[in-house]
C-alpha cells in the first residue's frame, strides 16, 4: 500500500511516498532525514489534527474553518463532525477562539482558525 503525504516539518515541503508491508516501512521523496521520521510517525499514529467547518451567523460567509488544538484519535472524527454540524457560532469571532471545549470528553478543544467580523445590515 503506497500512501502519499506532504511533510511539513521543514520548509522543503517534500511529497513523501510511504510503502508499508508487514513491519517494514519504505519512504521515498524525502530530501532530509526529518521526512523519514515524520513518515514513520504518520503511518504508525492513529491521531491527527481534525480540520473542518462550523456554521456561523452574522458574517459575510456561512461557515468558518476550525481545527482541533491537539491531535485527536481518528476513531472519534465522525462523531466529532456530527456534533460540530449541529453548532452555530455568532460573529464576530477571532482566530484562536474556542468553539467547543473538551469535545466528546476527549480533552481536545475545537478552535477557530479564521477571524470573522459581524456583517452590518
Amino acid at each position: 500500500m503506497i500512501r502519499e503525504i506532504i511533510c511539513d516539518k521543514c520548509n522543503k515541503k517534500c511529497i513523501l511516498g510511504i510503502d508499508k508491508y508487514d513491519e517494514s516501512i519504505q519512504v521515498s521523496g524525502n530530501l532530509c532525514n526529518i521526512g523519514i521520521e515524520y513518515a514513520c510517525f504518520k503511518i504508525n499514529s492513529n491521531k491527527d489534527i481534525l480540520t473542518t467547518l462550523v456554521r456561523i451567523k452574522g458574517a459575510d460567509t456561512n461557515v468558518v474553518p476550525v481545527k482541533s488544538n491537539k491531535p485527536l484519535d481518528k476513531k472519534f472524527w465522525i462523531e466529532c463532525s456530527k456534533a460540530l454540524s449541529r453548532l452555530y457560532v455568532g460573529a464576530p469571532i477571532k482566530a484562536g477562539d474556542i468553539i467547543c471545549k473538551n469535545i466528546l470528553n476527549t480533552g481536545v478543544d475545537i478552535v477557530c482558525t479564521k477571524s470573522m467580523i459581524r456583517l452590518n445590515k
